[in-house]
């Protein structure tokens, strides 16, 4: 696999998804103590890191490429704990299998676009840790999401979005993991804006522009998604599980899910029984 020029392979080393301690705080002999690379994705709350020769705002939708020899000091609102998936890995040389003295992160610091996925590919590989012949899956899995990080960074860099700044971005990012994070409490369209300081067509288009999605259909996709992984998971009934996604009507609820997954919640939870899955 190819990462910034380099030919490589990836060595998955340590891994976890965690809501942070309350009083929890990254010290400076933290960083003193990192031997390989930590990726960062942030999914939740808020707070601050100290870097060689700055300072940034950890909130949802950043993403941290740390390295070894360098400064990471950190501190988290203690009103909005953060929430973190972090992967330790090491990139290796292909021909003798030992690390990359040379490689140079094509980033350290980046707000990406691509929330769900970055999010997504992450807990899959937190998820695989441990079980038997993941090893292969792992790396491939996060090789590519480093590369496309990458790729997602380097066209950002060379095209601006129309219209869309870098607060429009962060402002639309940290906005939808909030949705994601608990889609049954998630406000009208017009909160949205409201909360986000815009006017409710100026928030729509930005949201868009940047998800890909309307809010109004953003918000649908994760309370969907939800139910999906409640029906899968737990033996809640259809009401129940579309009473914890924020549906009043069971009856809507089912034919947005139908609308969105080809199927009615029964026959999805059906499928996924009969299948093992």
């Amino acid at each position: 696999m190819e990462i910034a020029g380099h030919l490589c392979e990836v060595q998955v080393d340590r891994r976890s998804r965690v809501r942070c301690e309350p009083d929890w705080h990254l010290g400076r002999e933290w960083a003193k103590s990192l031997k390989d690379f930590d990726l960062w994705y942030v999914w939740a709350g808020r707070g601050q890191m100290r870097l060689d020769s700055s300072e940034i705002s950890l909130r949802p939708g950043v993403c941290l490429w740390m390295r070894p020899g360098r400064r990471y000091e950190a501190e988290q609102d203690s009103e909005e704990r953060l929430g973190v998936n972090f992967i330790h890995f090491s990139l290796l040389d292909p021909t003798n299998g030992l690390p990359l003295s040379d490689f140079e992160p094509p980033f350290e610091v980046w707000p990406t676009r691509q929330a769900d996925f970055v999010d997504g590919v992450m807990r899959r590989v937190i998820e695989l840790g441990g079980e038997p012949r993941a090893e292969v899956a792992e790396r491939a899995l996060l090789g590519g999401l480093l590369a496309e990080l990458e790729r997602e960074q380097g066209e950002a860099a060379h095209q601006a979005i129309p219209g869309i700044d870098l607060h429009h971005r962060d402002v639309v990012v940290e906005t939808a993991a909030k949705i994601r994070e608990s889609p049954a409490q998630a406000p009208t369209v017009a909160g949205l804006a409201q909360r986000a300081g815009y006017s409710v067509d100026h928030f729509s288009r930005i949201f868009k522009s940047i998800m890909g999605l309307r809010p109004q259909d953003y918000v649908i996709q994760a309370k969907i998604e939800r139910a999906r992984q409640l029906l899968a998971e737990s033996n809640l009934t259809v009401g129940e599980v579309a009473e914890r996604v924020g549906y009043q009507e069971i009856f809507y609820f089912s034919r947005q899910f139908r609308q969105k997954t080809g199927q009615s919640p029964s026959e999805y939870r059906r499928s996924l029984r009969s299948s093992g899955g």
